[in-house]
């Protein structure tokens, strides 16, 4: 298991596979570390970085799996869960949509029809 691991191979594979190489993955974490507790060699040491790092590599394609089959089941659906909506801003995403801003109060759209603005012929 020293050769580069190749994370497309991993998005070949199906999830019940992937969940079945994480558990491992995490069990031979577990043995690192208590190795690691009973002061031993080396060599095991340096391959604790490595595990945790296939480790995250396992669990990202896992997650880019269900966010591709969550979005192909949205996709016909206007909403789209929130983790899959663009992330923006916090001042953009609270602003008020066109309509909400287009419309006026009672007594706004009174002010307009019974005072319109004046039209002034200007002398030159």
């Amino acid at each position: 298991m020293s050769q580069k691991f190749k994370v497309r191979k991993l998005r070949e594979q199906k999830p019940e596979d992937l969940l079945k190489d994480l558990e491992k993955l995490k069990g031979e974490l577990i043995q690192l570390r208590t190795v690691k507790v009973s002061a031993g060699n080396a060599q095991k040491l340096g391959r604790i970085g490595l595990v945790r790092k296939r480790i995250a590599k396992y669990l990202t394609v896992i997650n880019e799996q269900r966010r591709n089959s969550v979005k192909a089941a949205t996709k016909s659906s206007s909403n789209l869960p929130v983790d899959l909506r663009g992330k923006k801003t916090r001042a953009i995403r609270q602003r008020l949509t066109r309509s909400e801003r287009a419309q006026k109060t009672q007594r706004q759209w009174k002010r307009l029809n019974n005072f319109p603005l004046r039209k002034f012929a200007l002398k030159e």
